[in-house]
């Protein structure tokens, strides 16, 4: 798919697509961002980047409003397309959201906060295990507060089932990246177990996708770190020597 689109190109004329061609574009490039496919075999392409500077470049400039695969925001996307980066926390925590049914705010705001958590242990991961590397700034929330924050976040969130006027809204089967996002924060976790099991109560509700086998390697790998206490903890690496690739989108 990238040769027929031409995303191996250094310029990206994606911008002068038809409408019925920037779905499959957006799609790939949600599928090839850091972080949202765990135990990834090959290099991301950035992909997303890329398309979003070929949309600057063109008349009409950046679409705005949410991405139909992923439930988010573009704008949203943007930031986790530089996850890599070292201000991204600051991109994160300034990020003004957007306009959508109740759910979906929590929903966002949910990916917003484990954006934080995840972009700091994949910087951590990168800089090989170097702690300093992911550390806080000083004007940044320490771990625990914003693991209090993603709690809310996906509380509230599962609480909008019980509303009838929500009842066809699906948010909560996207999940999967703010639940492993916290899963990931052993040492928090083991001094609040309460915390354990409310997450694993949150993912039940993630219907279809809860009783998958995808799911079951992940909690797999998530309830090793947490027996192991291990911060650190690689899913990645863990994930290859299972031989899986697990979406978490």
């Amino acid at each position: 798919m990238t040769k027929v689109y031409g995303l191996t190109a250094d310029l990206l004329p994606l911008g002068d697509l038809a409408d019925d061609l920037q779905f499959p574009i957006e799609t790939m490039g949600v599928m090839d961002l850091p972080t949202f496919v765990r135990g990834r075999q090959t290099v991301t392409l950035g992909l997303w980047s890329r398309y979003r500077a070929s949309q600057d470049a063109s008349p009409s400039g950046r679409s705005t409003g949410i991405e139909v695969v992923s439930g988010l925001p573009r704008s949203l996307l943007d930031i986790f397309a530089r996850i890599q980066t070292a201000e991204v926390d600051a991109l994160f925590l300034t990020w003004p959201g957007d306009v959508g049914d109740v759910p979906h705010c929590h929903l966002w705001e949910a990916y917003r906060v484990a954006g934080i958590l995840m972009g700091r242990r994949l910087r951590q991961c990168l800089a090989g295990g170097d702690y300093m590397v992911a550390r806080p700034r000083p004007d940044s929330p320490s771990t625990e507060p914003l693991m209090a924050r993603l709690m809310a976040a996906l509380d509230a969130l599962c609480e909008t089932r019980l509303r009838p006027r929500f009842s066809h809204i699906l948010a909560t089967n996207s999940i999967l990246y703010p639940y492993t996002a916290a899963r990931l924060e052993a040492s928090v976790l083991r001094r609040r177990p309460d915390w354990v099991e409310e997450l694993r109560r949150f993912v039940k509700l993630c219907d279809p996708y809860a009783m998958t086998a995808n799911v079951h390697t992940l909690d797999e790998m998530l309830d090793e770190a947490l027996e192991r206490g291990d911060d650190a903890y690689d899913i990645d690496e863990q994930a290859r020597r299972r031989n899986t690739e697990v979406a978490i989108f």
